[in-house]
């Protein structure tokens, strides 16, 4: 716990990071299992097993550099045996790549979706469904049950989740109230004026953007329209936003927690560099990474080292029903929570954001959230945000900095895997 910037009250912290950005240790598989695993289920093993019973995981067989391991729910703990048989669904890693997963630098989806993972469609769902379970066992995390989360005001009431604020006002409860929902709404940041220059800076981006160029995402219209749906690297094409980006109003929003909050990427590639990203949402889009479905910032890996960051949206447009929404499941950053619970349907609320233009949407890298299309206007946002301070012994990888844009550029073009 940490106090707000007044004294009054105590605040949960959202700094969660448990392990250094920039560690990058060799895994032997097979002493793996002998030995971090065997510790791992003796501290941890009955609270995952149950965690997988009630998620009804399948037996995994994992092959990494030739050696197979299966896991597999046993009596009251989780197990995992030499070997597997035939009709058991595997994927194939390489020793990187399971290193990487162990560590949680890159999460069974973030490995499927750079396509460092062998296995068919059946096997692939399967390394994604055990993902949180593998969190459970390995870090303390135990998979999210009901009633784990509430959502509480400053006096203990419950937590009015339509709120907005303003910057400078009330800022007690805007603190609290990002701790516990995990997103926030700012009313009027930023002036018409200084919204025009943006928005100007992305249609300009937009226009010079290139199918397979590594710096854009693309979707098609029902009408057969191709156009870039997200620019990568906005910031470098826009000298307003990163004006912005030193105005005392905006790094107000990186004090207001109190955890060191700093201009920095919230997307999940960890760059030393403030970026952003500028998406646009056209109307009928039919395929390409539009709207994405319910994600967290953080789903492709380095929670336990970065998290929570805060994305800020800067709307170029409303977002609201015209214009396409966004989405937030209310306290979900304060879970591990599997990706067929959301499916299944949660105990947490979901929240609408509304939003005019100027105006700024604030959620937690951890925050569970999706887009939904627009009807009758196309929408603009440019996403932005902040970062935790580096911690005391971290080390920037900028030897790895190539590879994690050309995996980022690679999540919306399959041509580029």
């Amino acid at each position: 716990m940490q106090a707000l910037a007044n004294g009054d009250r105590p605040m949960r912290s959202v700094d969660t990071r448990t392990r250094l950005a920039g560690e990058s240790t060799a895994v032997d598989a097979a002493t793996f299992w002998q030995t971090e695993w065997r510790r791992a289920v003796a501290e941890n093993g009955e609270r995952a097993a149950s965690d997988a019973e009630r998620l009804d995981l399948p037996p995994l067989a994992l092959a990494v550099e030739g050696e197979v391991w299966t896991l597999r729910r046993g009596d009251r703990t989780l197990e995992a045996v030499p070997g597997g048989d035939p009709t058991t669904l595997r994927v194939a890693l390489d020793g990187d790549a399971f290193a990487d997963l162990v560590g949680e630098r890159r999460t069974a989806i973030g490995l499927i979706v750079a396509g460092r993972v062998d296995g068919d469609g059946d096997s692939n769902a399967a390394f994604f469904a055990w993902d949180a379970v593998l969190r459970s066992v390995l870090d303390g995390r135990g998979v999210y049950r009901p009633g784990d989360v509430t959502l509480r005001a400053l006096d203990g009431s419950p937590l009015d989740l339509e709120q907005r604020f303003q910057l400078g006002e009330r800022q007690s409860e805007a603190a609290h109230f990002l701790s516990e929902a995990g997103f926030l709404r700012l009313q009027g940041v930023f002036t018409s004026a200084e919204v025009d220059a943006i928005d100007a800076d992305l249609i300009d981006a937009v226009g010079a953007a290139r199918p397979a160029d590594g710096q854009s995402w693309w979707a098609s219209t029902e009408s057969g329209e191709r156009y870039p749906c997200r620019i990568l690297d906005f910031a470098d094409r826009s000298a307003t936003l990163r004006d912005l980006f030193t105005e005392p109003r905006y790094l107000a929003i990186g004090e207001l927690l109190g955890d060191g909050h700093r201009p920095g990427d919230p997307f999940g590639e960890h760059f030393a560099d403030v970026t952003a990203e500028g998406l646009v949402k056209k109307i009928g889009s039919t395929d390409g990474l539009v709207c994405l479905p319910w994600h967290k910032d953080c789903q492709r890996g380095g929670h336990s080292m970065y998290c929570s960051g805060l994305t800020v949206g800067i709307c170029l447009t409303p977002v609201d029903e015209a214009h396409g929404g966004l989405d937030v499941i209310a306290g979900s950053h304060r879970a591990n929570i599997a990706s067929a619970q959301v499916d299944r349907g949660l105990d947490l609320p979901t929240v609408r954001l509304r939003a005019d233009r100027g105006d700024l949407t604030v959620h937690m890298s951890c925050a569970l959230h999706r887009s939904t299309h627009p009807i009758s206007h196309e929408r603009r946002v440019a996403y932005t945000g902040f970062a935790l301070p580096p911690q005391a012994g971290h080390h920037e990888q900028h030897a790895a900095q190539q590879r994690l844009r050309s995996e980022r550029a690679a999540v919306g073009d399959q041509s580029l895997r």
